[in-house]
């Protein structure tokens, strides 16, 4: 590897089998500099809560639709 290119480092991030696994050192980082911007600034804060909500009653949507067709007659 040249002086040139970034080299890559991974570290454990959680158990095997979990949701969490290897990420990379440049991604917590980002992630935890994002998260830093998003806590210390209400607005952003706030635009970021009522796109999680939206995504929340989107998916509560697409469930019941989902069950809605399990249970309909057209099986028959």
């Amino acid at each position: 590897m040249d002086s040139n290119q970034q080299q890559s480092f991974f570290t454990f991030d959680g158990d095997v089998g979990g949701t969490a696994g290897y990420a990379g050192v440049s991604a917590a980082n980002k992630t935890a500099n994002a998260a830093s911007k998003y806590l210390n600034d209400s607005r952003l804060l706030n635009q970021l809560t009522e796109h999680v909500y939206k995504l929340l009653l989107e998916d509560l949507r697409s469930q019941r639709e989902r069950v809605g067709n399990y249970d309909s007659q057209r099986w028959l």
